[in-house]
């Protein structure tokens, strides 16, 4: 959950991000991991209907959130869809269905081959222009040094962390037929990458300059 003080930061960061990149409320979202919907209450204000997809086995982190603070009412109005996997295959979302994916604290937990499930299942629920976002934590960032590597562990590691080098990002992605890159993007603990199917979709140094100023990428409503 990270601390209590930045829970609510660590929701609207994610938001910032997504809409910074092109997010608008005609797209489809799945969010791994949602958990107590940290950056799910955002989007579920922000989507139209039936576009907000979370994936948590722990349903009553969800369940509770819609009881004590989002309330049903929204819910109903939404009509989001929550996914009790812990697979990591996604099999509840369609193929090529995804404008959007993020898994935010996810793979700091999970070895190699979680990861690897994980960044297949996304590679296939992606659309074309779909883009995949979420964090990693590197070996130089905080506290990592205490940390096991990932490569050399199978299965969920909770509440301890695991690393992966970039080189090791960069290699499972691949293995999937994504294309990643760092995010200047600022995490306390982690590092943010953004993966899309398609070679083309891939950041310039324009873009990394104009992420956060305010003015959405990728959308040419704004071109």
């Amino acid at each position: 959950m990270g601390p209590p003080a930045q829970y609510d930061f660590m929701g609207a960061t994610q938001f910032n991000l997504l809409t910074g990149l092109g997010l608008r409320e005609e797209h489809s979202v799945v969010d791994i991991g949602c958990g107590s919907l940290r950056s799910g209450r955002y989007l579920l204000q922000y989507l139209l209907p039936g576009r907000y997809t979370g994936i948590e086995p722990n349903s009553w982190l969800w369940e509770e959130a819609i009881e004590r603070e989002i309330g049903s009412d929204l819910v109903e109005l939404k009509k989001p869809t929550f996914l009790d996997e812990a697979d990591f295959r996604m099999t509840g979302v369609a193929d090529g269905s995804a404008d959007y994916v993020i898994a935010q604290s996810i793979y700091s937990h999970t070895g190699v081959d979680l990861l690897e499930t994980s960044f297949q299942a996304v590679a296939r629920s992606l659309t074309p222009s779909g883009q995949f976002l979420f964090t990693a934590i590197l070996p130089d960032d905080a506290a990592a040094a205490s940390m096991q590597r990932g490569l050399e562990f199978d299965g969920w590691l909770y509440p301890q962390c695991l690393t992966f080098s970039g080189s090791d990002v960069e290699a499972e992605c691949a293995k999937a037929g994504l294309h990643v890159q760092r995010l200047p993007w600022y995490h306390p603990r982690q590092t943010w990458f953004r993966a899309t199917l398609n070679p083309d979709l891939r950041m310039t140094q324009d873009m990394f300059a104009t992420l956060g100023t305010g003015k959405p990428l990728f959308d040419s409503r704004f071109s």
